[in-house]
């Protein structure tokens, strides 16, 4: 008998491993991943305690999971590019990430951010929507010099808003690390590509944040929705993004800096629709990191019908008053320009016919002036420009 029920613990006991090493999970940049997806993993790289680089094999990257690309065929690289688009003016920043340090993806395989802490990216949950939650857009807007984009949910923005139809934008943004004050706060500068209003809304968003992950670091980000943030997601929380670069991993920070009144540093940001394929690409300082396909997308299917450069933050009025949380270098455009607030250089908007130009028409959108201003560079000497940002509380924003 003692026999007989040692053979059967022993099944158990093995039954129970293969049961466990079936079901057995990683958290990928915030979500959920069985082994069988881990077994498209062909190097991993430590960082630190609590990050890991996973390099996959592009052709098994997750993203291809999604309902809408199952015989998707990869675009390794966009067929064209605008015409008139500023790509001499990247300067001299290399793009480098803590991750380089460490090691780098071999050719044919795209990097992804594994977060070894058992917790998902705080902005998952921030904002209290149903399903998902974000970044809103800046609603109210007012023409004819009222600069009034208040959004009653704690968001605040200091933006450059456009019209009409376009196929991409592209900005150089100054890089900085403002301070947040709380743990479901964040400090956001980007751009907002959208088309759609309502509930058919649909926006790609790209650019750097703070505070995504609770560790006060500056890391670059992308957004996507395809109904007014009830699905879709940021960075690769869900599949849609199809990732193409083995450099350049989303969600990791930034290496170089900005000081006050010392170096700047910036990166070009550029997000355009490729007319041959109809996929909308990511490109971060002239490197095409991936693309949106257009297939994810109702009305950006087509053309975008508004664009927004600039900055937001979310606003907890933690202990009954604005927090101290700061937009971009976190001093006001009123005190002074370059290296004291934070900029965007070379903004371009790219038209119909794939041509980038400067922006026209340019309405300003400022929620609350005391907290966060804007104001447009009319030198132009770095292309059509503007200096915003803010501080977060203080005697007149309260």
């Amino acid at each position: 008998m003692s026999k007989f029920m040692t053979s059967i613990c022993w099944s158990l006991i093995l039954a129970i491993s293969v049961f466990l090493g079936l079901v057995s999970k990683e958290l990928v940049d915030g979500r959920i991943v069985s082994d069988v997806m881990n077994r498209s993993i062909i190097k991993s790289i430590l960082v630190d305690k609590d990050e890991i680089i996973d390099c996959y094999d592009i052709y098994k990257q997750p993203s291809l999971n999604h309902h809408l690309l199952r015989n998707h065929t990869i675009q390794v690289k966009p067929s064209m590019s605008p015409t008139n688009m500023k790509l001499d003016n990247l300067g001299t920043l290399q793009i480098t990430q803590t991750w380089h340090k460490y090691g780098r993806c071999p050719q044919g395989t795209i990097p992804i951010r594994r977060n070894i802490k058992n917790s998902r990216p705080i902005l998952s949950h921030k904002y209290r929507r149903p399903k998902f939650s974000h970044y809103k857009m800046p609603i109210t807007v007012h023409s004819n010099g009222d600069r009034s984009g208040r959004d009653k949910s704690g968001h605040e923005y200091a933006v450059i808003r456009v019209f009409g139809n376009f196929l991409g934008a592209q900005a150089k943004i100054n890089l900085w690390n403002p301070v947040v004050e709380t743990p479901l706060e964040i400090s956001v500068s980007q751009i907002w590509v959208r088309a759609g209003e309502n509930d058919d809304l649909n926006t790609i968003e790209a650019g750097w944040e703070v505070s995504v992950y609770g560790d006060n670091q500056t890391r670059f980000f992308i957004m996507w929705t395809p109904d007014n943030y009830r699905t879709g997601c940021y960075n690769l929380n869900c599949e849609g993004f199809v990732h193409t670069s083995s450099d350049i991993a989303i969600g990791c920070n930034f290496t170089e800096l900005s000081a006050f009144k010392g170096d700047q540093k910036d990166v070009t940001f550029s997000i355009h629709k490729d007319q041959n394929s109809g996929n909308w690409w990511v490109q971060v300082q002239g490197i095409p990191v991936g693309y949106y396909p257009s297939s994810l997308f109702t009305q950006l299917s087509k053309t975008a019908t508004g664009i927004d450069f600039g900055g937001e933050i979310f606003n907890q009025r933690w202990k009954n008053r604005h927090t101290t949380t700061q937009m971009g270098s976190g001093h006001f455009p009123s005190e002074g320009g370059l290296g004291i607030s934070s900029y965007f250089n070379y903004v371009q908007v790219v038209d119909e016919n794939n041509e980038a130009r400067n922006p026209k028409d340019v309405m300003s959108v400022v929620s609350n002036p005391n907290c966060y201003d804007l104001k447009i560079d009319e030198n132009h000497k770095n292309g059509y420009g503007f200096y915003y940002g803010g501080s977060g509380n203080n005697d007149n924003c309260q």
